[in-house]
Order: structure tokens, then sequence, then C-alpha cells
């Protein structure tokens, strides 16, 4: 196994199912304009276990921000509205290598992930004024599916990782918010999906142990 640690920026959004996101975020979310997804950010720790000479299996652990923006402009003042999603997060992925050379390794990621939930916050600011407001509808765990490509080139010691990978929950990932029910918003059923776009780059350090066992043998 190799260990080592990454740092990421992306994208993040929730997927509703039209006209859907009013009872999870409340009457007021009418009168905003979804235009941009929020711009989030991640880092933790992954490791690597070669499984045959293609195929890997690379757990990771990494806390990544997650959320939606609605902000919007008018025409006399600017409103913010972000939901800030805090989560920790353990992918648990297969990577098929299709490329392998002397200096450099690529292929495909896939596999399932399990987030917790750390902390869920509304941001807003109106006429200058900021508000945070933590979520209590959001739900403690988060499951979904992570399909992604990753590139790794031997630097120094070790490998530099770079992978873009694309996330989506397989689960409802928020609760109505008290008193809200679907039918009275124009909603046919529940769906509330988080959405989640990042690139990364980590650096894989040297396997020393199985490099003192390989020097071991020839000795």
């Amino acid at each position: 196994a190799q260990i080592g640690f990454k740092v990421g920026i992306g994208v993040s959004d929730i997927a509703f199912l039209k006209d859907g996101q009013t009872p999870y975020l409340g009457y007021e979310i009418g009168s905003l304009e979804h235009r941009i997804p929020r711009l989030t950010f991640q880092l933790g720790a992954m490791s690597n276990f070669e499984l045959t000479k293609r195929l890997e299996f690379q757990p990771e652990l990494l806390y990544i921000l997650k959320g939606l923006d609605y902000s919007t402009k008018y025409l006399y003042d600017d409103i913010k509205y972000k939901l800030d999603l805090h989560y920790l997060e353990l992918p648990l992925l297969l990577r098929y290598k299709i490329c392998i050379k002397e200096n450099k390794q690529s292929g495909f990621l896939l596999g399932p992930y399990l987030a917790w939930n750390l902390h869920a916050a509304r941001v807003t600011e109106i006429e200058g004024q900021e508000k945070k407001t933590d979520l209590s509808n959001v739900k403690n765990i988060d499951f979904g599916a992570i399909v992604g490509y990753s590139l790794d080139i031997d630097l120094l010691s070790g490998q530099m990782v770079t992978d873009l990978r694309l996330g989506y929950s397989l689960v409802n990932m928020m609760d109505y918010l008290e008193g809200s029910t679907l039918w009275y918003y124009g909603a046919s059923k529940p769906y509330t999906r988080n959405i989640n776009i990042s690139l990364s780059v980590g650096y894989r350090f040297l396997n020393i142990w199985s490099k003192k066992a390989k020097k071991n043998e020839k000795n």
C-alpha cells in the first residue's frame, strides 16, 4: 500500500426535480434565480492497494465542502444565498489502469462513497447584512457514486497524483422542512441529490516497506 495526501477544488450543486426545491429550502427560494454552481474545495488522505497489474483499490478519507449557490443580482441590490454543506467523506474506489508507462500511469475511477454531515448552514446577505442559519433538514448520512479519471506521474521518491471526478448522491440527502408537503408546492416526489465535480492534486509517497522487502530478498 502507498499513502498520500491531496487537495482539490470543484463545483457543487443539489439536484431537485423541477420546481421541487421549495419543500426543502423554504418559500423564499421562489424569488431567486439559480444561475451558478457553488465553488467548493476538499482535502484529505488517500491510499492504494494493487490487486492486479491493472486493477487497484483506492480508499480515501476527505473533508469536503458541498452545497449550492442561488445568489441573485437585482437592480438595486445583490442577494447572496448559499448552502454550505461540510462532509467527512469516505470514497472506496476501484482504479483500472488503461495506460502503464515507465514514469506514468492513468486509468478510470469508479466506486461508492459514504459521507457524514459535519455541519450544514445557509448563508445569506441582503443589503450588506450577512446571516448564517444552521440547517436541521440535511441528513446525517449521504451515500453516492463516483466516476473519474486519474493520472500518476513519478516525481522524486513518489508520485504526483491528479484526478477529475464526478460524485452524485444515490439517496435523498435532505428532509422536508417542518410543516412542508410536496403536494402543496406542486412537486411530484422526494428528490434531493448532491452533485460535485472536482479536480484534485496530491502526492503519494514511495512504498518504503515494499522496497525494503525487495532489497532483503536480493540480499
